[in-house]
């Protein structure tokens, strides 16, 4: 019984980390290159993470991206990205056009706020990940293997409801 304790403090941990604010957010506005990619974020509601995955995609182009390259590096659907590409392009994050020779061809380019926020993503994901190996670094590959070992099965008996 001690064992299911643990477990469901811990879950009612990573459950206040969600409802107390989006550190997300806050560390973008914190490591904001410019006042006016921090007043954006401030100013948005939300920007999806698969539309940040596609602005961090973006940025590894400097010029533009047909939308044919970005769909197929992305997991989404054909339709899905189209509908975040739009957003996006709402938001002004993205510049869509035509070359002047083909009017079918679709290309993407990052706006300079898009490239900031496609680039803090990155920073933010390489944050973590330097973060994560060391606390990682305390720990055996048994130790792991375990670990997820405990969080598979316990996410895959959620599955049997």
């Amino acid at each position: 019984m001690e064992k299911y304790k643990q477990i469901e403090q811990l879950k009612q941990q990573l459950r206040k980390t969600r409802e107390n604010g989006d550190f997300e957010r806050e560390w973008f506005i914190k490591h904001s290159p410019s006042q006016t990619t921090r007043q954006f974020i401030q100013n948005q509601k939300h920007v999806t993470h698969s539309e940040l995955q596609i602005l961090s995609e973006l940025t590894y182009n400097d010029t533009a991206t047909p939308f044919k390259k970005l769909q197929s590096m992305s997991p989404l659907s054909q339709g899905m990205l189209s509908r975040y590409v739009n957003r996006l392009t709402a938001q002004t994050l993205i510049e869509k056009y035509h070359p002047i020779d083909n009017k079918k061809e679709i290309f993407l380019r990052l706006t300079k706020i898009g490239y900031e926020l496609g680039m803090l993503h990155l920073a933010l994901h390489q944050t973590i990940r330097i973060q994560e190996e060391r606390i990682l670094s305390d720990y055996s590959d048994d130790d792991v293997t375990n670990l997820v070992q405990l969080a598979t099965k316990l996410l895959d008996a959620r599955k049997t409801l």
